[in-house]
């Protein structure tokens, strides 16, 4: 008996593999096909006065993007059973996500992505908070803001606008792109995911904390730059500090090209510590089992450079 229940049992699954596979051949493998939710475009304006903004989403991808008639309105590609509701309370544009779906209705391999645009006049905001799950955020250099305050989690975020006080954004395994901005204080963390920063200018701190992730910084002039890690690698290219660096790496490379600071302390494990410095510096290299090459100087800031088994290797441009 057992055994005509396990023939039974292996015909049913090849049968539910072969209509599998025969709609994938159907589909041309556009996985989307397969989707048989409903989606459906949906516009909410807004007439209400409000110089703050607030975000809540699982699924959905945030776009902010300058109104050309200086109206407020939020265009979102909803499903049937996740639609938003936006208001504005208190002079605070909210705007959230309410999903009734069931717990029958979380069952499937393939959805489409949801969409939210956020259409703004440039006008600057007092804050912005944005908390999204999965969906990616993407903010233009169209916009000025107060403060900024975003969490993600598989989410990607794209932010380019100008922060008068804190551009904080937190995300897990989601990577996080800068892109010409000014700011008075920054702080990032990252867990698996990578950072890019390209043309930045912070008058305070810039606070990165990574696991795993990269971290690239191109052309940036900071008050001090701080930064941890497990590892993950973080590479300056022209990166100045006015103050200093601190670098804390674990296994993760470090590496300057043609950058600078008063102070710089790198402490690393297993990572080697290369590449070129502006100016000259008074040199402290430590390493266990790893070489030492550095400039012959005994002036400027102090450069203190600690490794275990990595390599030590800085010139001066």
């Amino acid at each position: 008996m057992k055994k005509e229940y396990i023939i039974t049992a292996v015909v049913l699954m090849t049968a539910g593999l072969a209509l599998f596979v025969g709609a994938l051949f159907a589909s041309d493998f556009d996985f989307s096909k397969l989707d048989i939710s409903k989606y459906e475009t949906n516009t909410y304006t807004v007439s209400a006065d409000f110089d703050k903004i607030e975000i809540n989403t699982e699924e959905t991808d945030i776009v902010w993007i300058p109104s050309e008639d200086d109206g407020v309105k939020v265009v979102c590609i909803e499903k049937e059973k996740i639609r938003h509701s936006v208001s504005v309370e208190n002079g605070t544009l909210k705007i959230s996500e309410k999903d009734t779906r069931k717990w029958y209705d979380h069952i499937g391999m393939f959805s489409k992505s949801l969409s939210m645009t956020v259409y703004l006049p440039s006008d600057r905001l007092e804050y912005a908070i944005i908390n999204s799950n999965t969906g990616d955020v993407s903010i233009p250099a169209s916009f000025s803001l107060g403060t900024a305050d975003i969490t993600s989690s598989t989410g990607d975020t794209v932010f380019e606008a100008s922060v008068d006080g804190l551009l904080k954004i937190k995300a897990s395994t989601g990577d996080i792109k800068l892109s010409g901005i000014n700011a008075g204080e920054i702080n990032l963390s990252v867990s698996t995911g990578d950072i890019a920063i390209k043309s930045l200018v912070c008058k305070e701190t810039a606070s990165i904390s990574v696991s795993t992730g990269d971290t690239i910084i191109t052309d940036m002039t900071c008050g001090n730059l701080t930064t941890t890690g497990s590892t993950g690698s973080i590479t300056l290219k022209n990166a100045v500090a006015i103050g200093g660096f601190s670098i804390k790496r674990r296994t993760g490379d470090v590496k300057f090209e043609n950058c600078d600071a008063e102070q710089i302390i790198v402490q690393t494990s297993t990572g080697d510590v290369t590449g070129t410095l502006r100016t000259a510096k008074i040199f402290l290299p430590r390493t266990s089992t790893g070489s030492i090459h550095v400039p012959d100087t005994f002036s400027g800031g102090q450069c203190e450079i600690t490794t275990s088994t990595g390599d030590i290797d800085i010139r001066l441009k």
